[in-house]
């Protein structure tokens, strides 16, 4: 009875066909989706990144208002300027405007040093920021590209599982039809 009711109602053959393909599409799409929204989360986040990037000086200004003097360069300075004066006695010029100039000259640059490796240090940061977070985008990219891919396929093969079973009874009539008069002919020929 089984065969001939499956006879009967080809149709069911794709209804079986387009509820396995609708789960395993959802699956795949489910796999997919942490890193589409990885992707979505990362491009947010460049967005940010850009806009700070293509304003460098907002950006130094930034940075500038967290910047104090590391404890190496008060030490470093604490040193060269203890060095100055040690040479500034030891030649007679102690408290002469030369020597106080030179020696406040060495410990301004030895700041100055300091600011630029701090600023250096965090552009450094920021970039590879910027590269991971370019990577998960890319990445969620992909992974968008082939979920739209992925709906595209499914639509189209859904579609031809529709148009199949809504003709399956009529094509099953026609091949019947069809099979029929062969034997037929083949009986009043032969």
């Amino acid at each position: 009875m089984s065969m001939l009711s499956d006879w009967m109602h080809p149709d069911r053959g794709y209804r079986g066909a387009e509820d396995q393909m609708s789960q395993y599409y959802n699956q795949a799409q489910g796999y997919m989706a942490p890193y589409n929204q990885y992707g979505i989360d990362a491009g947010n986040r460049l967005q940010g990144g850009m806009d700070w990037l293509l304003n460098p000086q907002k950006l130094q200004d930034e940075w500038a208002k967290n910047y104090k003097l590391s404890d190496q360069a008060k030490l470093a300075q604490d040193m060269a300027q203890q060095h100055g004066l040690d040479a500034a006695s030891s030649m007679g010029l102690l408290g002469s405007s030369p020597a106080l100039s030179a020696i406040q000259a060495g410990t301004s640059q030895i700041g100055l040093q300091d600011r630029q490796s701090y600023m250096d240090d965090l552009m450094n940061k920021y970039m590879q920021g910027i590269g991971v977070a370019g990577n998960m985008y890319g990445t969620g990219s992909q992974m968008a590209g082939n979920m739209g891919q992925n709906s595209m396929n499914m639509g189209r093969d859904m579609g031809q599982m529709e148009y199949n079973r809504r003709n399956a009874k009529g094509n099953l009539f026609g091949n019947v039809l069809g099979t029929g008069a062969g034997l037929l002919g083949s009986y009043l020929g032969g």
